[in-house]
């Protein structure tokens, strides 16, 4: 391929590689870069691209690899720049933890004791409504309400 023939060819293709090159990666710039690099090797196999039938659709499928390319690396670098978080942090997360536990029974003393025992039951324990409707001795009905106003007591008290 000569050079007039290359620069008739992929020069109005520049546009377009532009703006796919751009979407890919989210950056003009980066998009820019990644044009060119790909003009530069399709100049370098310039004398391969004539067995090209689709020479359009092979320069931005080779465009598009490329920025995969690209994308794959930049994740590699992110993925390994994560570092586990040091001992410090979390103890300090399972102190917060500790914490928010230590708060919630204090919260839990405060509520009615039916209201307390079918929060247990419900969401401790995990038993069913028919199995907390025997152990407290109240309708399916009484358990829902008294499950509601436990709930909503719950959250007023987290709010203060």
């Amino acid at each position: 391929m000569t050079k007039d023939t290359f620069l008739n060819t992929l020069l109005p293709l520049q546009p377009a590689m532009q703006i796919v090159a751009e979407r890919l990666l989210g950056s003009a710039v980066d998009a820019e870069d990644m044009v060119q690099e790909v003009v530069i090797e399709l100049w370098e196999k310039r004398d391969r691209l004539q067995q090209v039938t689709n020479l359009e659709g092979y320069t931005m499928q080779t465009l598009k690899n490329h920025c995969i390319s690209l994308l794959r690396k930049r994740k590699e670098i992110l993925t390994d720049s994560i570092v586990e978080p040091p001992y410090e942090d979390a103890r300090a997360e399972a102190f917060l933890l500790e914490e928010r536990a230590a708060k919630l029974d204090r919260m839990m003393e405060q509520l009615p004791e039916k209201q307390r025992q079918a929060v247990q039951m419900h969401y401790i324990d995990q038993l069913s409504h028919n199995e907390m409707q025997q152990r407290l001795g109240m309708s399916s009905t009484h358990v829902y309400v008294t499950l509601s106003r436990a709930m909503s007591a719950l959250k007023a008290m987290m709010k203060q």
